[in-house]
Protein backbone atom coordinates (compact mmCIF):
# COMPACT_ATOMS: atom_id res chain seq x y z
CA UNK A 1 0.00 0.00 0.00
CA UNK A 2 1.37 3.41 -0.98
CA UNK A 3 2.10 5.88 1.83
CA UNK A 4 0.15 9.12 2.01
CA UNK A 5 2.47 12.12 1.76
CA UNK A 6 1.54 15.75 2.35
CA UNK A 7 3.57 18.24 0.31
CA UNK A 8 4.05 21.91 1.08
CA UNK A 9 5.15 24.28 -1.68
CA UNK A 10 4.41 22.29 -4.85
CA UNK A 11 3.17 25.06 -7.14
CA UNK A 12 6.59 26.08 -8.45
CA UNK A 13 9.36 24.46 -10.47
CA UNK A 14 10.67 22.47 -7.50
CA UNK A 15 7.25 21.11 -6.67
CA UNK A 16 6.60 19.96 -10.22
CA UNK A 17 9.84 18.00 -10.31
CA UNK A 18 9.27 16.55 -6.86
CA UNK A 19 5.82 15.31 -7.85
CA UNK A 20 7.17 13.62 -10.97
CA UNK A 21 9.89 11.84 -9.01
CA UNK A 22 7.67 10.33 -6.29
CA UNK A 23 4.16 10.12 -7.78
CA UNK A 24 4.46 6.39 -8.59
CA UNK A 25 5.57 5.47 -5.08
CA UNK A 26 3.14 7.47 -2.96
CA UNK A 27 -0.33 8.98 -2.83
CA UNK A 28 0.30 12.71 -2.86
CA UNK A 29 -1.63 15.50 -1.19
CA UNK A 30 -0.98 19.21 -0.99
CA UNK A 31 -2.64 22.21 0.60
CA UNK A 32 -3.41 25.60 -0.85
CA UNK A 33 -5.81 28.40 -0.13
CA UNK A 34 -6.37 28.56 -3.89
CA UNK A 35 -5.89 25.06 -5.40
CA UNK A 36 -4.50 24.67 -8.93
CA UNK A 37 -6.07 21.32 -9.69
CA UNK A 38 -5.83 21.66 -13.47
CA UNK A 39 -2.07 22.23 -13.37
CA UNK A 40 -1.22 19.41 -10.94
CA UNK A 41 -3.53 16.47 -11.56
CA UNK A 42 -1.24 13.89 -9.90
CA UNK A 43 -1.95 15.47 -6.50
CA UNK A 44 -5.07 15.57 -4.33
CA UNK A 45 -5.64 19.20 -3.43
CA UNK A 46 -6.76 20.22 0.04
CA UNK A 47 -8.21 23.73 0.22
CA UNK A 48 -6.23 24.75 3.29
CA UNK A 49 -3.92 27.56 4.40
CA UNK A 50 -0.42 26.56 5.57
CA UNK A 51 -0.37 29.57 7.92
CA UNK A 52 -3.58 28.45 9.67
CA UNK A 53 -2.81 25.84 12.35
CA UNK A 54 -6.25 24.21 12.30
CA UNK A 55 -6.06 23.89 8.50
CA UNK A 56 -2.67 22.19 8.73
CA UNK A 57 -3.89 19.90 11.51
CA UNK A 58 -6.84 18.78 9.38
CA UNK A 59 -4.58 18.28 6.36
CA UNK A 60 -2.30 15.92 8.33
CA UNK A 61 -5.16 13.51 9.03
CA UNK A 62 -4.29 10.10 7.56
CA UNK A 63 -0.81 11.10 6.38
CA UNK A 64 2.27 8.92 6.80
CA UNK A 65 4.87 11.58 6.03
CA UNK A 66 5.15 15.29 5.26
CA UNK A 67 7.54 17.19 3.00
CA UNK A 68 8.25 20.82 3.85
CA UNK A 69 9.35 23.40 1.30
CA UNK A 70 8.18 26.99 1.53
CA UNK A 71 8.43 29.79 -1.00
CA UNK A 72 8.27 32.98 1.11
CA UNK A 73 6.97 35.03 -1.81
CA UNK A 74 3.61 33.20 -1.76
CA UNK A 75 1.43 34.23 1.18
CA UNK A 76 -2.13 33.72 -0.17
CA UNK A 77 -3.27 37.18 1.01
CA UNK A 78 -3.63 40.41 -0.93
CA UNK A 79 -1.55 42.34 1.61
CA UNK A 80 1.13 40.72 3.78
CA UNK A 81 2.91 42.85 6.37
CA UNK A 82 5.54 40.44 7.69
CA UNK A 83 9.11 39.32 7.13
CA UNK A 84 9.87 36.11 5.24
CA UNK A 85 11.45 34.82 8.46
CA UNK A 86 8.31 35.30 10.56
CA UNK A 87 6.06 33.74 7.91
CA UNK A 88 8.39 30.74 7.72
CA UNK A 89 8.33 30.40 11.52
CA UNK A 90 4.52 30.24 11.50
CA UNK A 91 4.35 27.64 8.71
CA UNK A 92 7.13 25.46 10.17
CA UNK A 93 5.61 25.65 13.64
CA UNK A 94 2.24 24.59 12.22
CA UNK A 95 3.87 21.60 10.51
CA UNK A 96 5.79 20.61 13.64
CA UNK A 97 2.75 20.86 15.90
CA UNK A 98 0.39 19.08 13.51
CA UNK A 99 2.70 16.14 12.70
CA UNK A 100 3.29 15.53 16.41
CA UNK A 101 -0.42 15.74 17.17
CA UNK A 102 -1.32 13.28 14.39
CA UNK A 103 1.52 10.86 15.17
CA UNK A 104 3.38 11.37 11.89
CA UNK A 105 6.91 10.04 12.33
CA UNK A 106 8.91 12.03 9.81
CA UNK A 107 9.14 15.37 8.04
CA UNK A 108 11.47 15.70 5.07
CA UNK A 109 12.85 19.21 4.88
CA UNK A 110 14.12 20.54 1.54
CA UNK A 111 17.18 22.58 2.48
CA UNK A 112 18.60 25.68 0.83
CA UNK A 113 16.95 28.50 2.75
CA UNK A 114 18.67 31.16 4.81
CA UNK A 115 16.40 29.93 7.59
CA UNK A 116 17.35 26.22 7.43
CA UNK A 117 18.50 25.89 11.04
CA UNK A 118 15.51 27.57 12.66
CA UNK A 119 13.11 25.85 10.24
CA UNK A 120 14.41 22.45 11.34
CA UNK A 121 14.29 23.59 14.97
CA UNK A 122 10.60 24.53 14.60
CA UNK A 123 9.68 21.39 12.66
CA UNK A 124 11.27 19.15 15.30
CA UNK A 125 10.26 21.18 18.38
CA UNK A 126 7.31 18.92 19.22
CA UNK A 127 9.08 15.58 18.77
CA UNK A 128 8.78 14.77 15.06
CA UNK A 129 11.93 13.47 13.34
CA UNK A 130 13.18 15.82 10.61
CA UNK A 131 15.35 14.60 7.73
CA UNK A 132 17.15 17.30 5.75
CA UNK A 133 17.88 16.81 2.05
CA UNK A 134 21.53 16.91 0.97
CA UNK A 135 20.62 18.75 -2.22
CA UNK A 136 19.99 22.42 -1.48
CA UNK A 137 17.29 24.36 -3.29
CA UNK A 138 17.68 28.12 -3.03
CA UNK A 139 14.62 30.37 -2.69
CA UNK A 140 13.93 34.06 -2.10
CA UNK A 141 14.37 35.50 1.38
CA UNK A 142 12.25 38.61 0.95
CA UNK A 143 8.50 38.61 1.50
CA UNK A 144 6.21 40.17 -1.12
CA UNK A 145 3.83 42.75 0.36
CA UNK A 146 1.11 42.98 -2.32
CA UNK A 147 -0.16 40.06 -4.40
CA UNK A 148 -3.11 39.21 -6.60
CA UNK A 149 -5.74 37.54 -4.43
CA UNK A 150 -9.33 36.40 -4.70
CA UNK A 151 -10.22 38.50 -1.66
CA UNK A 152 -9.04 41.85 -0.27
CA UNK A 153 -7.62 40.12 2.79
CA UNK A 154 -4.80 41.16 5.07
CA UNK A 155 -2.10 39.19 6.84
CA UNK A 156 0.48 40.54 9.27
CA UNK A 157 2.95 38.91 11.64
CA UNK A 158 5.45 40.16 14.18
CA UNK A 159 7.58 38.32 16.72
CA UNK A 160 7.38 39.71 20.24
CA UNK A 161 9.40 38.77 23.33
CA UNK A 162 7.31 37.31 26.14
CA UNK A 163 8.42 39.08 29.35
CA UNK A 164 10.15 36.86 31.90
CA UNK A 165 7.77 34.80 34.08
CA UNK A 166 4.70 35.88 32.09
CA UNK A 167 2.11 33.48 30.73
CA UNK A 168 0.76 33.86 27.21
CA UNK A 169 -2.64 34.82 28.62
CA UNK A 170 -0.98 37.61 30.63
CA UNK A 171 0.52 38.98 27.42
CA UNK A 172 -2.86 38.96 25.66
CA UNK A 173 -4.54 40.77 28.54
CA UNK A 174 -1.64 43.22 28.76
CA UNK A 175 -1.97 44.01 25.05
CA UNK A 176 -5.44 45.44 25.57
CA UNK A 177 -4.39 47.17 28.78
CA UNK A 178 -1.47 48.72 26.86
CA UNK A 179 -3.82 49.93 24.10
CA UNK A 180 -6.04 51.50 26.74
CA UNK A 181 -3.28 53.27 28.68
CA UNK A 182 -0.97 54.36 25.86
CA UNK A 183 -2.05 57.83 24.76
CA UNK A 184 -0.72 57.56 21.24
CA UNK A 185 -3.11 54.74 20.33
CA UNK A 186 -6.20 56.98 20.86
CA UNK A 187 -8.02 53.78 21.83
CA UNK A 188 -9.85 52.52 24.90
CA UNK A 189 -10.59 48.91 25.82
CA UNK A 190 -12.52 46.78 28.26
CA UNK A 191 -13.38 43.11 28.49
CA UNK A 192 -16.56 41.18 29.17
CA UNK A 193 -15.77 37.55 29.88
CA UNK A 194 -13.92 36.22 26.84
CA UNK A 195 -14.68 39.30 24.73
CA UNK A 196 -12.30 42.23 24.38
CA UNK A 197 -13.92 45.47 23.19
CA UNK A 198 -11.99 48.33 21.56
CA UNK A 199 -13.52 51.78 21.09
CA UNK A 200 -12.45 55.39 20.54
CA UNK A 201 -14.93 57.55 22.48
CA UNK A 202 -18.24 55.76 22.91
CA UNK A 203 -18.39 52.28 24.48
CA UNK A 204 -21.67 51.70 22.69
CA UNK A 205 -19.98 52.05 19.30
CA UNK A 206 -16.90 49.81 19.38
CA UNK A 207 -14.54 49.72 16.45
CA UNK A 208 -13.57 46.13 17.24
CA UNK A 209 -14.87 43.20 19.29
CA UNK A 210 -12.63 40.15 19.68
CA UNK A 211 -13.64 36.79 21.17
CA UNK A 212 -10.89 34.79 22.86
CA UNK A 213 -10.48 31.05 22.30
CA UNK A 214 -7.70 28.74 23.51
CA UNK A 215 -6.45 26.93 20.39
CA UNK A 216 -3.61 25.19 22.23
CA UNK A 217 -2.06 25.65 25.67
CA UNK A 218 0.47 28.01 24.06
CA UNK A 219 -1.75 29.48 21.33
CA UNK A 220 -4.58 31.95 21.89
CA UNK A 221 -6.82 33.06 19.02
CA UNK A 222 -8.89 36.23 19.10
CA UNK A 223 -11.71 36.10 16.55
CA UNK A 224 -12.80 39.45 15.12
CA UNK A 225 -16.54 39.13 15.70
CA UNK A 226 -17.78 42.72 15.55
CA UNK A 227 -17.07 46.42 15.43
CA UNK A 228 -17.09 49.19 12.84
CA UNK A 229 -13.84 48.08 11.13
CA UNK A 230 -15.07 44.50 10.62
CA UNK A 231 -17.20 43.42 7.68
CA UNK A 232 -20.30 41.57 8.90
CA UNK A 233 -21.58 38.21 7.65
CA UNK A 234 -18.30 36.94 6.23
CA UNK A 235 -17.77 33.19 5.81
CA UNK A 236 -14.38 33.46 7.51
CA UNK A 237 -13.75 35.70 10.47
CA UNK A 238 -10.52 37.62 10.81
CA UNK A 239 -8.25 36.31 13.56
CA UNK A 240 -5.53 37.75 15.77
CA UNK A 241 -3.36 34.92 17.03
CA UNK A 242 -0.80 34.92 19.85
CA UNK A 243 1.48 31.88 19.50
CA UNK A 244 4.38 31.03 21.80
CA UNK A 245 7.14 29.07 20.08
CA UNK A 246 8.07 25.94 22.02
CA UNK A 247 11.33 26.24 23.95
CA UNK A 248 11.63 30.01 23.47
CA UNK A 249 10.35 33.30 24.88
CA UNK A 250 9.18 34.32 21.40
CA UNK A 251 5.52 34.97 20.64
CA UNK A 252 4.34 35.44 17.06
CA UNK A 253 1.39 37.83 16.85
CA UNK A 254 -0.40 36.92 13.61
CA UNK A 255 -3.39 38.64 12.01
CA UNK A 256 -5.02 36.71 9.16
CA UNK A 257 -8.28 36.23 7.24
CA UNK A 258 -9.05 39.89 7.93
CA UNK A 259 -10.99 41.71 5.19
CA UNK A 260 -11.11 45.45 5.99
CA UNK A 261 -14.39 47.31 5.88
CA UNK A 262 -12.69 50.41 4.48
CA UNK A 263 -12.21 50.67 0.74
CA UNK A 264 -8.82 49.25 -0.17
CA UNK A 265 -6.86 52.49 -0.86
CA UNK A 266 -8.07 54.03 2.42
CA UNK A 267 -7.13 50.91 4.36
CA UNK A 268 -3.69 50.67 2.78
CA UNK A 269 -2.83 54.35 3.25
CA UNK A 270 -4.32 54.99 6.69
CA UNK A 271 -5.52 52.02 8.77
CA UNK A 272 -2.69 49.63 7.91
CA UNK A 273 0.16 52.01 8.89
CA UNK A 274 -1.66 52.81 12.15
CA UNK A 275 -1.97 49.09 12.96
CA UNK A 276 1.74 48.59 12.21
CA UNK A 277 2.69 51.49 14.47
CA UNK A 278 0.64 50.12 17.37
CA UNK A 279 2.12 46.63 17.07
CA UNK A 280 5.67 48.02 16.89
CA UNK A 281 5.03 50.06 20.01
CA UNK A 282 3.71 47.00 21.84
CA UNK A 283 6.69 44.92 20.67
CA UNK A 284 9.17 47.50 22.01
CA UNK A 285 7.34 47.67 25.34
CA UNK A 286 7.45 43.87 25.73
CA UNK A 287 11.10 43.74 24.68
CA UNK A 288 12.03 46.24 27.40
CA UNK A 289 10.00 44.30 30.00
CA UNK A 290 11.73 41.08 28.93
CA UNK A 291 15.15 42.76 29.19
CA UNK A 292 14.36 44.15 32.66
CA UNK A 293 13.16 40.72 33.77
CA UNK A 294 16.46 39.17 32.74
CA UNK A 295 18.37 41.87 34.64
CA UNK A 296 16.27 41.27 37.75
CA UNK A 297 16.94 37.53 37.50
CA UNK A 298 20.67 38.22 37.82
CA UNK A 299 21.85 38.13 34.20
CA UNK A 300 24.65 40.50 33.26
CA UNK A 301 23.53 41.82 29.87
CA UNK A 302 23.51 45.06 27.95
CA UNK A 303 20.58 46.39 25.93
CA UNK A 304 21.83 46.72 22.35
CA UNK A 305 18.73 47.40 20.25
Amino acid sequence: MKPNILLAGVTGYIGKNLIQSIKDDATLFTMSKYPKEDEFQEVTWLKKDIYNYNDVLESMEGMDMAIYYLDPTKHSAKLTKATARDMNLIAADNFGRATAKKGIKKIIYISGSRFDNESIERLSAYGTTVEKTEVKVSRPHVAVELQVSKYDDVRSALNVQLPMNWTLNQMVEYYFDWLNKTKGTMLHTYNEGDNFVVYIKDKRNPILVLHKTITESDMITLNLVGGSIVKPNLTKQGKLEFRKLEGTQTVIVHLYDYIPKLIWPAYYLFQSPFQDLMMRGFEIDCRIKHFNGRIQSGEEIKYTK
